[in-house]
């Protein structure tokens, strides 16, 4: 993490000290004013969409009354709506989206945060907090989450079965809250029954130390929670070493049901609410108008598009950067633990323990309750309770520089690229990809041999918060596109019978390659049938032949040879061209 250049030392007399002034140095960020800035953006925020004919049939109606925006005869009719109070509103229900790509019918809800919109918003302030949020990500990630676990908490849960999911698919939103009734889930009664253990033991601690004629009618956890107990609260050493954090109360990382995301400037959002968003030219805050999900081609904007490795310095730490290169390497999606929890077998309490963003973590053994080291003998009354820790998908990537990117006589450099929940499963090795992240700084052991071997060597990775994919695979190429429209995809499919009906359809096709080289005509054949590839065959005696074409170009310098390669990656979904 980046934090602020430490405050000058200045003497504060005791009323200003035991009142908790804070010192006017206009450079150091005031994280409760942002908080308190963010919550307005959420409250205030509003974006354009398309308005239907429904929306304004009352010709005697005012625009105003619709929220309206003003358009020059024949445009396209705009209104101006809340921006994440409904999306807030159906997190709240519980109401999955149906009809979203990457979201139809899951129980995971993605909240999007373009640093765009805070400018839009306010050109002063909110300009400032997405300064502030581009070069501290990571302490303005938890800071955003806290606004919104407190605006989540202060809503109540609506019986309606309307809002949110940018228009599509009313009907599966109707059934789906008619047969959830909003209601709760397995993880709801789970917190719910956690939440009365803890109140039903608090009270117990209170009578007996009343019973006791004790002045601390708290007991000994000092309020009835660990956040209270200095030992807890300063991470102080016990018998068996630090407890690393844990405490008894519910961190709200357990309980949060969505992920944020921060976007960098001119990154637009693509899931609810921003898939229902009007864009244009004259108007978007934006580069372009390409989804930053999958896209076929590079933007026009180099910081839109990413830079190269190479330009990553040492003063990036803690920033959101933009990066573009190609994926070498995936490994398979496990689950992270994020939360641990665990039982106490003396006093039946459950104390929780964040272990996010770390390798590595060592479990805890003796539970904070000081009471229950007194009685326990050997000490060792927590036991880790898988089921009640909370996980989530996890899958580390290696991105490497484009070829292109090299100088010449280099090796390519390569970073590792952590991905979380739903950014898992995105892409795989050989696409070009352009990714949003914060980068930070990574021991290379938490302890051990490693640890001690290492020293105070750290390593650099990327923590993904976008990820943008520049090639389609084969599933979604050609009709499979899922940007196409019917009209389109029903022009593709009669050219391609119109190909096939002709004369010489192999031929036609080779021509369409590299059509700016003449000539050629059995390289560019071959070429072809490398891209269609042949049949796998299996032989009587169980040999198994593959269908791979491999062709080797052999030639003059300048005829062509790397220009033909070039055009052939360009085209197939897979291909990577290197040199």
């Amino acid at each position: 993490l980046t934090f602020p250049r430490p405050r000058p030392t200045r003497t504060m007399d005791a009323d200003a000290a035991a009142t908790g002034a804070a010192y006017d140095d206009p450079n150091y960020p005031s994280y409760d004013e942002d908080e308190s800035l963010f919550a307005l953006f959420l409250r205030e925020h509003t974006i354009l969409t398309s308005a239907t004919a429904a929306d304004h049939d009352d010709s005697d109606a005012d625009d105003d009354d619709f929220l309206l925006e003003p358009t020059s005869e024949g445009k396209t009719l705009l209104r101006r709506v809340p921006c994440y109070v409904p999306h807030l509103q159906r997190i709240r229900d519980r109401r999955p989206y149906y009809g979203v790509d990457g979201l139809d019918g899951k129980r995971t809800y993605l909240i999007e945060v373009p640093l765009s919109e805070l400018a839009a918003w306010d050109a002063n302030r909110g300009a400032e907090l997405a300064a502030r949020a581009t070069s501290n990500a990571m302490r303005y990630h938890e800071l955003f989450c806290r606004v919104i676990d407190s605006v989540l908490e202060s809503m109540t849960a609506s019986s309606s079965a309307g809002g949110g999911g940018g228009g599509r698919n009313a009907a599966n939103d109707a059934s789906a809250n008619n047969a959830d009734g909003g209601a709760r889930d397995s993880v709801d009664v789970l917190l719910e029954q956690r939440r009365a253990q803890q109140d039903l033991r608090r009270e117990q601690q209170q009578n007996a130390a009343r019973a006791e004629g004790s002045e601390d009618v708290n007991g000994p956890l000092g309020g009835g929670g660990l956040e209270n107990d200095p030992a807890v609260a300063e991470g102080g050493n016990n018998a068996a070493g630090n407890n690393g954090g844990a405490t008894e109360d519910l961190p709200p990382l357990l309980m949060r049901r969505y992920e944020l995301r921060i976007l960098p400037s001119r990154r637009p959002g693509t899931f609810p609410p921003f898939d229902a968003k009007y864009r244009d030219a004259a108007s978007s805050p934006y580069a372009n108008n390409s989804s930053s999900k999958l896209e076929s081609s590079t933007s026009a904007d180099p910081a839109l598009d990413g830079v190269s490795l190479r330009r990553i310095r040492s003063r990036a730490l803690g920033h959101l950067v933009t990066l573009r290169g190609m994926i070498v390497r995936s490994s398979d999606v496990k689950p992270a633990c994020t939360v641990a929890t665990y039982t106490c077998d003396a006093c039946g309490c459950e104390i929780y323990q964040v272990v996010s963003q770390k390798r590595e973590f060592t479990p805890q053994r003796l539970c904070p309750n000081g009471e229950c080291r007194r009685q326990s003998k050997n000490g060792d009354t927590l036991h880790l309770q898988t089921r009640g820790s909370k996980f989530v998908k996890f899958q580390e990537l290696k991105l490497q520089e484009l070829p292109g990117q090299v100088p010449m006589g280099h090796v390519p450099r390569s970073m590792g690229v952590h991905c979380r929940g739903e950014l898992t499963r995105l892409c795989s090795p050989g696409d070009v990809v352009t990714i949003d992240g914060v980068f930070l700084p990574q021991r290379v052991a938490e302890g051990g041999y490693r640890a001690m071997k290492a020293g105070l060597v750290a390593t650099t990775f990327l923590e993904a918060q976008n990820i943008v994919v520049h090639k389609k695979s084969y599933d979604e190429s050609g009709a499979n596109d899922p940007h196409m429209t019917d009209e389109e995809r029903a022009k593709l499919e009669e050219r391609i019978r119109e190909i096939a009906r002709g004369d010489d359809p192999v031929g036609a096709l080779s021509s369409a390659i590299a059509p700016e080289i003449f000539g050629h005509e059995d390289v560019k054949r071959a070429l072809l049938l490398q891209l269609v590839g042949g049949c796998t065959r299996k032989l009587p005696d169980g040999m198994r032949i593959r269908g791979d074409v491999n062709v080797c170009l052999m030639g003059d310098p300048g005829v062509a040879k790397s220009q033909l390669l070039k055009h052939v990656a360009s085209i197939a979904p897979r291909g990577v061209y290197t040199t």
